[in-house]
Parts: structure tokens; sequence; C-alpha cells
């Protein structure tokens, strides 16, 4: 007959989370606490210690940071040698971490806030790295683009969607989010995209992260931004603006090729276009009957 034996009168629900600390700590503790520095010598916890306490509200069911002092700590403690530290040092950490705005003004005297969380940024790209889901002398294909994050904070700003927020642009390799600059709501698209995307792909680069194809939206189409992108990849995508200039040149077109995306019938064709001077490029034109 078996003998039972049991090794802890200590029980908790949370018990599946401690591979995941583990493993954390394994892959990640090194890299963020080299890029971000140490915040002790002594005593205190290091960034890849708050950084893992704030990874377990979220896995946890967490709704906000106070959760893990009010509801996690007990269980999260039990582990043997990782520490788990209290919500007041989560948020003075992200104060701490925190990257001061850098003021724009644009030619209609306008200002705009951007912050550029370079440290933040570059502690991304390693992450990735770091954990494999990201290789080193690989090419990968780059989507950008410019998400509306709706807010009540006290320096959220009216957007175009008709609430008050922010207006980040995102880089996306993968679906993994590689490069992230916030920016005030009513910023317009295009203002100041050209320096955002080129720190992105700098960044990219020093890690030996290339850029195959670049993928955007027509809030990326201006001569600054689409020069910059060409130094920068193998080929782009990006969506062009509406031009009356090209109407007659598309009407005329034949040889129309049907195609299926995402299990809809479309048609297409293209021609070759100079939409500035001296610098032709391929338009791709797409119609649905």
């Amino acid at each position: 007959m078996a003998k039972v034996q049991i090794k802890s009168e200590k029980l908790t629900p949370f018990g599946g989370i401690f591979s995941i600390m583990e493993q954390f700590d394994a892959l990640l503790a090194q890299t963020i606490d080299s890029t971000l520095g140490l915040r002790c010598t002594m005593f205190g916890y290091q960034y890849s210690e708050i950084l893992r306490s704030l990874m377990c509200v979220y896995l946890c069911g967490g709704s906000c940071i106070e959760d893990v002092t009010t509801h996690l700590m007990k269980h999260l403690s039990l582990h043997p040698t990782l520490r788990t530290c209290s919500a007041d040092t989560i948020l003075r950490a992200i104060e701490e971490l925190t990257c001061k705005n850098i003021t724009y003004k644009s030619a209609s005297g306008n200002s705009y806030d951007f912050n550029t969380a370079d440290k933040m940024n570059c502690l991304l790209i390693k992450a990735l790295l770091a954990t494999g889901q990201l290789k080193s002398g690989q090419e990968y294909d780059f989507d950008f683009d410019h998400q509306f994050i709706e807010t009540e904070k006290y320096d959220a700003k009216p957007t175009y969607k008709k609430f008050l927020g922010y207006s980040p642009g995102v880089a996306v390799i993968n679906d993994m989010i590689v490069g992230i600059e916030n920016r005030d709501g009513n910023t317009n698209v295009r203002f100041n995209q050209k320096e955002t995307l080129e720190r992105i792909f700098k960044r990219l680069e020093a890690s030996e992260i290339y850029i195959s194809r670049a993928r955007m939206d027509c809030g990326s189409c201006s001569e600054e931004i689409v020069d910059m992108v060409e130094a920068h990849c193998r080929h782009f995508y990006i969506r062009a603006n509406r031009c009356s200039s090209f109407y007659d040149s598309m009407f005329a077109l034949t040889g129309w090729k049907t195609v299926e995306i995402n299990g809809i019938e479309f048609e297409l064709n293209s021609i070759l276009v100079e939409k500035w001077k001296g610098k032709p490029y391929r338009l791709v034109i797409q119609r649905q009957r």
C-alpha cells in the first residue's frame, strides 16, 4: 500500500504561477537588470523582481496593481526563493522608469508632447531576443500604425475619434510589439512620424534585427517618411492617399486579376506612378464589384 506523506500544510490556489515565475527569472532577470541598471546594491528590490511581481498581477487575474498586496502576497510569498514586492514598490519603480516628455512645435505653432521611452523600448527588443522570439541576424516583416487609447488622465487630449486619450505609434513584428512611442491624442499621425520610425529602425538594427518588408497605412504616405522607410527595408507596402490625378490612368487599365482576400473577391491591377518628382513607385489598385 502506498505511503502518503504530507510535505507541507501550506496550500495555495495560485501555485501554478510558481513555474512561470521561475521561467521569468531564468530567461529575463539578467536582461532586465543589465538594461535598466541595478536599483539597489544591498537591500531592496531589483527591477527584474518588480516586473515579475507586476506580471503576476495580470496572470493571477488581478484588476489593479494594489491586488498584489491585498490578495496575492500571502500566496506568492510561499515560493521558497523568489520574492514578491508590494504594490507601493511597484508604483515607485514605475515612476523611476518614466521618461520625460519631449515637446515638438508644428509649423502652425501648436505644441505636441511625445514620449520616446528609449530604455524601455530597448528592453522590449532585448527581452524578445532573450526568450528566443526574435533572433539576431534574421529578417522579419514589420508593421507600424497609430493606436488610439481612451483615457481620462489629466494630460489626455481630444482625438479625432471623439474621445480623450493618447495616440501612440506602435511597431509590430509577428504580433510582438518591438517599439512604442506615446503622443498626444490630437497629434496629426504624420507629425514627426519619420523621427519615430527612424528611432525604432535603429534600435532594431543595433540588435541585428533587419526588416524584409514594412507595411503601413496611408498615415505614412508622405515623401520624407517613404524615403526613410525605403532606407531601412528591402520592400515596403504603404497605402496610398486618394489622388484624382491618377483616376484617368486607373480607368484605362485592362487585364484585371481576380483574387480572394479573407474570403472576399477583389480585382487587382497596378501602374507605375510618379507621386513625387523623379521617384516612380508601383501603385497597386484594388476594386470590388
